[in-house]
């Protein structure tokens, strides 16, 4: 406690934020949305860049001592893997470091700082028609974050955030700052000759590119664990661009300060319907049949958590309507149209619930456009977080297990296998995700209170990795591994990716200060340890 008071004096005396070693303050940051609980040592609200610079410095110069002192980025503390706790210093991005710097409309671009959240960065702009079709679902969000997880948009036909991202500041791991962005072959010269920690990280990827070409063209690169952007930096033409590499990284490479970001001028409107199923695979077909449309959004929900949400006391007329006709509810499909025009939107409407009536026991519901109809459609699209929230739950947490990729083909027998495996533990495991693109949450439900349910928790997980397995499924698409499937991420890219990802990280990353724990194989012992307690 002496040498974390010594710190924090040194740091209050060095920095202009905020430093704050308060017991009350640490346990605020201990957890995510994660099952897991780490407490930091430190907790820091940095309000320019070079207060996070000096702190990116200070732990260097600690590390070449031999003593490791983490550094943990943190927004919204949304992450459901893990990665947004640490033992070391937290940096609280969101608090100062929120601003819309400036809207360029005659570039279409924004310039935004990592703390800001969605909710914020869109009102700005769409006070000027402008939009980021790009955004991934979560107003709460922050610009940081969703690089750092590459979290997939929410709006499928509109590609991602990495696709838009055109320039970032990045503090690096030696506190130095970095402006990142694609630089052509003559740019790139230049940046290999810089003398700095800068020159060193462009000299060693080029090189580590250029050495493993031909297993760098087997990885996906639109993956979000390890550091699978790799197969995007480099071009055929000849072109670099380290920003696809910060996508999925946790913020294990860089610390995220600022971000340019395409924008477009709002054009399109989008309708809902709601589709109701009492078979999965004829949610299944019907998702196969209305993809030939191309729809923007279809959100998938297991029936189980309207039926817990109702038992709570929540009505949802769409529910009770299917109730009364004595209709089972297995999925709930949310099918969003986005087109230029009224009429085609009602057009493309018109032909799903035409698609609709081939299944019995199917049933659409259209929200009017009042204020009751759009409480409904947001109370069904939120029905995690009202599950999260409910009364009566008391020792009982639900935590989604985030980015897990089931093809739809094969949406069945996971399903299947999943609530087999839910009774094993003896826990709900409802199922929520998109079927456009096949990528899944479950919110598992355990009682962090009781020994058996902590050491069950990763049991589960493990599991659920054989399972996924089987179905030609995996983790952390559109999440990250974190800590909580690191192991078996590892186990599944193979030993010759997994070392070239270490590679990587240890070029912008020598001293392993950047979130260390995060992207790697986790220490069993050390997790388990971390699995919450209850209190």
């Amino acid at each position: 406690m002496e040498l974390m008071s010594k710190i924090a004096k040194y740091l209050n005396g060095h920095i202009i934020g905020e430093v704050s070693a308060r017991e009350t303050r640490l346990k605020q940051f201990s957890t995510d949305r994660s099952f897991l609980k780490m407490q930091p040592e430190l907790v820091v609200y940095p309000r320019f860049n070079e207060d996070i610079q000096k702190i990116m410095r200070f732990s260097w110069q600690l590390a070449e001592k031999g003593h490791i002192f983490g550094v943990t980025a943190r927004g919204y503390g949304g992450s459901t893997d893990g990665s947004s706790i640490g033992k070391g210093i937290i940096l609280d991005i969101s608090r100062h470091l929120d601003k819309v710097k400036e809207l360029d409309l005659r570039a279409k671009t924004v310039q935004v700082q990592a703390g800001a959240n969605f909710q914020k960065l869109n009102l700005a702009i769409a006070s000027q028609a402008m939009e980021i079709p790009q955004s991934p679902a979560g107003e709460r969000l922050t610009i940081g974050g969703a690089i750092s997880m590459n979290l997939p948009s929410e709006k499928y036909n509109y590609g991602d955030l990495v696709d838009s991202v055109i320039e970032a500041e990045v503090v690096l791991s030696n506190g130095d700052l970095a402006k990142i962005s694609k630089i052509s072959r003559k740019e790139l010269s230049e940046k290999i000759a810089l003398s700095n920690f800068e020159g060193e990280i462009y000299r060693k990827i080029d090189t580590l590119i250029e050495d493993n070409y031909s297993l760098i063209q087997k990885i996906d690169g639109d993956s979000s664990f390890g550091y699978s952007g790799i197969s995007n930096v480099k071009n055929e033409d000849g072109t670099f661009n380290l920003i696809p590499l910060f996508f999925g990284s946790l913020g294990t490479l860089g610390i995220i300060t600022e971000a340019k970001i395409k924008t477009s001028y709002i054009v399109n409107e989008t309708n809902f319907m709601v589709v109701s199923f009492s078979n999965r695979d004829d949610a299944r077909d019907f998702n196969d049949e209305i993809s030939k449309l191309n729809p923007d959004i279809v959100e998938l929900f297991d029936g189980k958590m309207f039926e817990a949400a109702v038992a709570s006391g929540k009505k949802y007329q769409f529910y009770l309507d299917r109730n009364s006709q004595k209709l089972a509810t297995k999925l709930v499909l949310v099918v969003g149209i986005s087109e230029k025009n009224s009429k085609k939107i009602l057009a493309k409407m018109h032909k799903i619930q035409k698609i609709s009536e081939k299944f019995k026991g199917a049933t659409v519901w259209i929200p009017e456009d009042d204020e009751y109809s759009r409480a409904e459609l947001e109370a069904i699209r939120d029905v995690r977080e009202i599950l999260r929230a409910r009364s009566g739950v008391i020792k009982q947490e639900i935590y989604p297990i985030q980015g897990v990729y089931v093809p739809m083909e094969r949406f069945e027998t996971f399903y299947l296998g999943l609530q087999k495996l839910a009774l094993q533990y003896s826990i709900p495991a409802p199922i929520q995700g998109s079927a456009l693109t096949s990528i899944f949450e479950i919110l598992a439900e355990f009682d962090f209170s009781k020994v058996a349910d902590r050491q069950k928790a990763l049991k589960f997980v493990a599991d659920l990795g054989v399972l996924l397995a089987k179905v030609d499924g995996e983790f952390a698409y559109g999440a990250g591994e974190g800590r909580i499937f690191g192991h078996f991420v590892a186990k599944n890219i193979g030993e010759e990716i997994e070392n070239l990802y270490s590679q990587i990280k240890d070029i912008f990353d020598p001293m392993h200060i950047l979130n260390p724990g995060v992207k790697g194989r986790p220490n069993t012992k050390e997790l388990i340890k971390s699995v919450r307690n209850g209190k």
